[in-house]
């Protein structure tokens, strides 16, 4: 069974059905690309449970009483932090009272804010927290979480560490290498989720529908009025679209600007694959979209 697969079937045991193994020690992870990435770490040596089910988004999550419990119960919890997981917030800090180690990615990694500049969108502040649609920014992590699963688990996890680092930087590099033969990389996004992306592939964002990290906030007429212009002097050729994107919105979007919609997969693995498969088609699909 591949490994997106196996984090797939802990995460199915979630939100109701799950329960931790008393013999092995349990890794709650709190979605699931990141749950894919602590999964090739620990191996065997751990049940990593997802919290968040694959394919829903993780800004409008709602934890059940069980999922709490699985939290309250876990060895380590792992975050991405930066209120990704805005509905799990109350949960992790909970988790953390009771004695819980929560270890958060976002604690480890050099962080991107949003300005006007990224956007041309008068949106600044914050701290991005789509650090895993980086895979070299995803690399500064490991080093503190394979320290920390150690500790947890009291194995050495060092040549997985070094295996896992290595696989990151080799997905770099074939990401960059799909982008060799595009001139000019503009991307008008569902909301503000690639910069991490964009700023290490040589892409510009434009602008998003919803010009906010979370899916759970709204764009204006202003704020539409504005990212139609912004479109129109880049030249934008396409509409990316993601999970949480309003479709009407962005379908009246595409219709005024006379481009097309193409939908990428930014937060959700693909069916039998895991992280190095969704970052892979991810590319690909942005590639191709800009063709």
């Amino acid at each position: 069974m591949c490994l997106g697969a196996l984090v797939a079937v802990a995460a199915s045991c979630s939100s109701g059905n799950s329960t931790s193994s008393s013999a092995t020690p349990s890794i709650v992870v709190t979605y699931s690309a990141l749950g894919d990435v602590v999964q090739h770490l620990v191996g065997d040596t751990a049940q990593v449970v997802v919290i968040i089910p694959n394919g829903q988004d993780q800004h409008d999550f709602s934890p059940s009483a069980k999922d709490i419990e699985l939290m309250n119960s876990a060895s380590l919890v792992v975050s991405n932090g930066l209120d990704l997981e805005e509905g799990l917030e109350d949960a992790l800090v909970q988790a953390e009272k009771s004695g819980v180690p929560v270890f958060h990615i976002s604690d480890h990694v050099t962080l991107r804010s949003l300005t006007s500049e990224d956007t041309g969108h008068g949106h600044g502040g914050g701290k991005d927290p789509h650090i895993w649609l980086d895979p070299e920014t995803l690399v500064e992590a490991i080093p503190a979480l394979t320290a920390a699963l150690e500790e947890t688990l009291n194995v050495d996890l060092s040549k997985k560490e070094e295996k896992v680092t290595t696989d990151l930087k080799t997905l770099s590099t074939s990401i960059r290498s799909t982008f060799s033969g595009i001139d000019k990389c503009t991307l008008v996004t569902g909301h503000d989720s690639l910069q991490y992306f964009a700023a290490r592939y040589g892409c510009k964002v434009v602008g998003a529908v919803i010009p906010s990290y979370s899916t759970a906030a709204e764009a204006s007429a202003g704020d539409l009025a504005a990212l139609k212009t912004l479109a129109q002097q880049e030249n934008v050729r396409v509409i990316f679209t993601e999970l949480g994107t309003p479709a009407d919105v962005a379908a009246l979007l595409s219709k005024e600007l006379g481009v097309k919609l193409q939908e990428l997969s930014t937060h959700v693995l693909p069916s039998g694959g895991g992280y190095k498969e969704m970052m892979l088609n991810l590319a690909s699909s942005i590639a191709s979209g800009l063709k």
